[in-house]
């Protein structure tokens, strides 16, 4: 199965148990820029911590490559006994402050257009790379998420029961004075996985 059940289909996924992830009506970095990033660019390898007691974990590589627009389209392969699941998707990248985004949704799911529609929305990932040279890619808490949303620090809404969906639906301006700050980066504690470089 395609190791990502934020970006491709809840309950499919190798890397996170969370369901569903915390979208953004619009990309953040919007007022600052995209670029990509240097660093992200090449084939990384990583695997998830998600799976039934006793299996094996799944290997996952991702590439990251620079697009012709100004953004990165990355690739992600995990191979499969019974012939590999690959998708791909559009990352937009941003630095605000001391902190580095990814703003990520699909396009394409074992070669045909990722109709799903998560693939639609705007997925942040706040990213770090170690001192290792390792890559960490972090989600948005959906609770410490919530909580901001409903204290009014950040537009958005919070559908009904435990499980509701979390959606910021702050204007470009104030997502991004947001997300610059220290207690904007305190909100990505869900950690999604670190991949190592492949040279």
């Amino acid at each position: 199965m395609i190791a990502i059940r934020i970006l491709v289909l809840c309950g499919a996924a190798l890397f996170v148990a969370a369901c569903l992830p915390v979208t953004t009506k619009h990309p953040v970095g919007s007022t600052a820029g995209f670029k990509p990033d240097p660093a992200l660019l090449g084939l990384w390898k990583g695997h998830g911590d998600d799976r039934d007691p006793g299996e094996p974990a799944e290997d996952a590589y991702f590439a990251f490559l620079r697009s012709g627009d100004g953004a990165i389209t990355v690739i992600l392969i995990t191979p499969e006994k019974d012939g590999d699941d690959w998708g791909t998707f559009h990352v937009e990248a941003a630095t605000l402050g001391a902190n580095h985004f990814m703003n990520v949704h699909g396009e394409l799911k074992n070669g045909k257009p990722d109709d799903d529609s998560l693939s639609k929305e705007n997925i942040l990932f706040l990213y770090s790379l170690g001192a290792d040279g390792k890559l960490t890619l972090t989600l948005l808490d959906e609770k410490a998420t919530a909580a901001a949303i409903m204290a009014g620090r950040i537009a958005g809404t919070v559908d009904p029961g435990s499980m509701g969906d979390v959606h910021i639906t702050a204007e470009p301006a104030a997502l991004d004075a947001f997300f610059a700050t220290k207690e904007g980066a305190a909100l990505f504690s869900a950690k999604f996985v670190t991949l190592t470089k492949l040279e």
